[in-house]
């Protein structure tokens, strides 16, 4: 056994799994998934603690007990249990910092792609992500993020004596503790078709916003769906948004089709803070050369007529479309996360000082 690393809430997870592997596994008991991820590689013990709603003495003493027998220790299952509030602190209300929806306009650029890799870096740089999956009949968040259990639900706790109360959602938490809501976790069958009418949509979308038991978020991030129709309009005009992301492509089609998002936001006299160029190009593993495969790139075009910055333009990259395709987007260990959520961070920053956003489930 090893004894290199100090277990304190302070200590940083992947070097502890690295020095003592049994911690992995402990863990794994309360519900940590991340050993193997790359929010870890930032992420101490108190901080994956907080991310996931748990107390963090109870893991300490764990992963303590753990170096000190080579073993596993038995964990009380109310050290299990993440705390959505505080005791007492419960109003039905959830409190978001920023709200940002990604949007394009056209489908098969890599809106759910992108926003992944936000929520990602946004992890990384400890802020706490929630994902609203609006594309509602095309879902992709889970399959990225790898979940597949249903959405739990839970009667609201806040409902009057002598009162049927009321079932509100429970956010599935992916292994980082990104908190999402889609869809595609209203069923265990991931293929079933939602053939659901465009005001049917706009509700469910409404009930995904305010009717969840949603953490207080530093950001929650929301996932269009393509076009400028019903979906999109019912974010973009009822919810408090922040920032919008535009995400482009260089097919000049495509560009097309995301100048008319563009003109649709600006309509809406709603705030463009960025724009991610997905599919940029590919770099050839064997010769590193630079091909751009769907032609020139048109994000500075696009970014002019949006009156923001581009953000990052995306390559094609293999290693991330395996990760992406097996559940595993979170292993990512790429800068480029870390660049989308500082591009943002900042754009964030400079906007007007707002209160925290504040929703109640009605």
């Amino acid at each position: 056994m090893s004894a290199h690393v100090e277990i304190t809430p302070e200590t940083n997870i992947r070097a502890l799994v690295a020095d003592l592997p049994i911690a992995e596994e402990v863990l794994s008991e309360f519900g940590l998934h991340c050993a193997g991820c790359g929010v870890n590689k930032y992420e101490t013990i108190a901080k994956g603690a907080e991310a996931h709603g748990l107390r963090v003495e109870p893991i300490v003493a764990a992963l303590t007990q753990a170096r000190l027998s080579g073993r596993v220790p038995t964990v009380m299952n109310e050290d299990k249990q993440p705390l959505r509030r505080a005791p007492g602190e419960f109003n039905r209300r959830a409190r978001f910092r920023y709200v940002v929806p990604v949007m394009s306009g056209k489908g098969g650029v890599g809106k759910s792609l992108t926003t992944a890799l936000f929520a990602v870096g946004l992890r990384r740089a400890g802020k706490k992500v929630g994902i609203l999956d609006a594309d509602i009949t095309g879902p992709s968040i889970p399959r990225l993020f790898g979940l597949t259990e249903p959405l739990g639900l839970e009667a609201d706790p806040t409902t009057p004596p002598g009162q049927q109360p009321k079932p509100l959602m429970v956010p599935a938490t992916s292994r980082s503790a990104v908190e999402i809501v889609s869809s595609n976790l209203l069923t265990d069958k991931e293929d079933t078709a939602m053939i659901w009418r465009g005001p049917i949509l706009s509700g469910v979308i409404r009930q995904f916003y305010e009717q969840a038991l949603w953490s207080d978020l530093d950001y929650l991030l929301i996932d269009l769906p393509p076009g400028t129709s019903d979906a999109p309009l019912t974010v973009l005009q009822s919810l408090a948004v922040d920032g919008i992301v535009l995400v482009t492509m260089p097919q000049r089609l495509a560009t097309m089709i995301v100048r008319k998002a563009a003109n649709l936001v600006h309509q809406l006299k709603k705030p463009i803070v960025g724009v991610v160029e997905n599919m940029s190009y590919f770099v050839a593993p064997d010769t590193g050369k630079k091909y751009d495969v769907f032609g020139p790139s048109y994000a500075d075009q696009v970014a002019e007529l949006a009156g923001a910055p581009v953000f990052a333009r995306l390559p094609i990259d293999p290693t991330l479309v395996a990760l992406a395709d097996n559940g595993r987007v979170e292993e990512i260990d790429d800068p480029i996360v870390d660049t989308l959520a500082a591009h943002l961070e900042a754009a964030m920053a400079a906007r007007p000082a707002k209160p925290a956003e504040t929703i109640s489930l009605l």
